[in-house]
């Protein structure tokens, strides 16, 4: 994520304590996290693409995927229609894209090969 998508690292830093591992291995995000000693939780919004990435300071409510609610500092704005498309173009970018960079380092072929073994769970792991 650091390397191909073109987002500020604090922007990343929180992406990634909310979604890291959780896609690939189909789980849902978590509900809430602890950020600059603050609970912030995050909140789907489709309908303002420019707030994708921000964060809220309003206190409030978040909800815990309909079965619980927690007091929070404020939320953390995802669209993902947006992040969608930019994890899209990572991919697809040329020159210093994800698959431009696979076609050519060795080390990044090496790692794509370990990630897809782990998500498939193979007998043969290296």
């Amino acid at each position: 994520m650091k390397d191909f998508l073109n987002y500020p690292s604090d922007k990343l830093h929180l992406l990634q304590k909310i979604y890291r591992h959780k896609i690939v291995h189909s789980s849902q995000p978590k509900s809430a996290m602890s950020y600059n000693n603050q609970i912030i939780a995050w909140k789907h919004d489709e309908e303002d693409p420019s707030k994708h990435l921000t964060i809220d300071l309003t206190p409030g409510t978040g909800d815990i995927y309909g079965k619980a609610k927690i007091q929070c500092d404020g939320l953390y704005i995802v669209s993902i229609w947006v992040l969608k498309n930019d994890i899209k173009g990572s991919v697809l970018r040329s020159g210093d894209g994800y698959l431009a960079r696979l076609s050519a380092d060795i080390d990044l072929q090496d790692q794509f090969i370990r990630a897809v073994n782990q998500i498939f769970d193979p007998a043969i792991t290296n």
